[in-house]
């Protein structure tokens, strides 16, 4: 792989576009090609990269276009042409068909896509553009998420992989997970999973508190900054169903069915409650006259939003209070112990998570290593690995999934007792992720 010492930025002006720009002239110290549909566009997204690394000193090396005057020039002269246009093959392959006339051999060619097939991607290259050609799916913000899932295909060339690998690691400090070119890759397939999951049990529960019992069950003490409704309406309620439909017509392992959307997330995004972005979704804030701000969370029974309520449940209080003493394997004590419905779906949905993470062991990852650093690094979420070492190992963690009904995985059950499962610890203190 050539020495990165020119990029171009395809999508400048956009969140992801201009963060991952600050990224690169920052830490890579590459001259950067900034196009965006127009010149002011792409001048907003330099504002926005210099801005993200809050630093000046990048400027200099930040160069404005626009696709229709400045692409095959740009390209041309790149070691390695980022791409961050809209998450569809109709947007992104017409723009592969003008960046293979106009790249040099040995340039990199990535893209950045939550689910799309990389393999799908590349057949707009010939065979030295295919061996170049990645899924770089950095998260939002890049400056702060420092995730990247590098997403391989049949065509790759191994030594590329490695060196581009290395080159994401050790010059532009991402934390780089190797995912194979499967529907929504490791973070996403994992994280949305349990997420669409809880949503279902929310409309289960809908009369017991559904949306927000759900997330006072899942909070912190399970491992997570924020409950995974709150996520999905941080997220966009349209961009949630773009994945989870992804997802559902193109896997058939066993969580199948948890992945269809569910219907009062649909009637939500048809009525444009899209969650935060739109002002209001799954939950939403409302402004008194007074200035007083007010949170009111969708009642899935009738349509209407509730005050949030307030829940006392004291195995989560025990929980929380372990965990604010630093002792993580207590509070995963007392929620193996506990009795009643909320403990019984806290169980579930642990057991679910480390199930389903090590599942796709084989399948989208080769090492259980790839999936706990996509959940700890992607989506700031204890690792499945690190919870079998919190309950206690791999015995009591079989024993909570069968109690659950949860499958087993092979990996599972071939692990020995009494050895550390998680082995990410000097990378990433799963501890820190626990909130109390």
């Amino acid at each position: 792989m050539r020495e990165i010492k020119t990029v171009t930025i395809l999508g400048a002006n956009g969140a992801m576009g201009s963060g991952s720009a600050g990224v690169i002239a920052a830490f890579g110290g590459a001259k950067v090609y900034m196009l965006a549909r127009d010149v002011e566009k792409a001048k907003q997204g330099i504002e926005a990269a210099v801005a993200s690394v809050k630093t000046d000193t990048i400027r200099a090396r930040m160069i404005p276009g626009s696709y229709d005057a400045d692409l095959e020039k740009a390209v041309a002269e790149s070691d390695w042409v980022f791409e961050l246009v809209a998450e569809s093959y109709e947007v992104k392959e017409p723009i592969n068909i003008r960046i293979a006339k106009a790249r040099r051999p040995g340039t990199i060619v990535s893209t950045v896509s939550s689910g799309l097939s990389i393999g799908r991607l590349a057949k707009a290259y010939d065979e030295d553009g295919q061996k170049h050609y990645y899924g770089t799916h950095f998260f939002n913000p890049p400056y702060k998420m420092i995730l990247c899932e590098l997403v391989t295909h049949s065509g790759n060339d191994k030594k590329v992989t490695q060196a581009l690998g290395e080159y994401l690691d050790k010059v532009l400090g991402r934390a780089v997970v190797y995912t194979n070119d499967t529907p929504a890759f490791a973070g996403n397939r994992i994280g949305f999973q349990l997420m669409n999951e809880v949503a279902h049990f929310a409309e289960k529960y809908a009369d017991k508190g559904g949306i927000a019992l759900l997330d006072e069950i899942m909070s912190g003490y399970t491992g997570r900054a924020m409950g995974p409704l709150a996520t999905a309406d941080f997220v966009g309620l349209d961009v949630h169903k773009a994945i989870v439909d992804n997802i559902y017509d193109n896997t058939k392992d066993e969580a199948h069915e948890t992945f269809k959307l569910p219907g009062y997330f649909q009637k939500l995004i048809d009525a444009g409650k899209l969650g935060m972005k739109s002002g209001g979704g799954l939950t939403k804030v409302v402004k008194h006259a007074d200035g007083k701000r007010e949170k009111f969370v969708y009642n899935i029974k009738t349509g209407e939003y509730d005050p949030y309520p307030k829940f006392d449940i004291p195995f989560i209080k025990e929980a929380r209070q372990k965990i604010k003493e630093s002792d993580y394997k207590g509070a995963m004590d007392v929620v193996k112990k506990a009795s009643g419905l909320e403990a019984d779906i806290a169980r579930y949905f642990i057991s679910r998570y480390i199930s389903y993470s090590l599942s796709l062991v084989g399948e989208v990852v080769d090492t259980k290593e790839n999936t706990d650093g996509a959940m700890g690094f992607g989506f700031n979420w204890v690792p499945a690995s690190a919870f079998v070492d919190f309950l206690g190992g791999p015995k009591e963690t079989i024993k909570l999934m069968e109690a659950s009904k949860i499958p087993v995985p092979k990996l599972l059950k071939d692990a020995k007792e009494g050895k550390k499962f998680y082995e990410l610890g000097e990378k990433l203190d799963a501890r820190s992720l626990f909130k109390g």
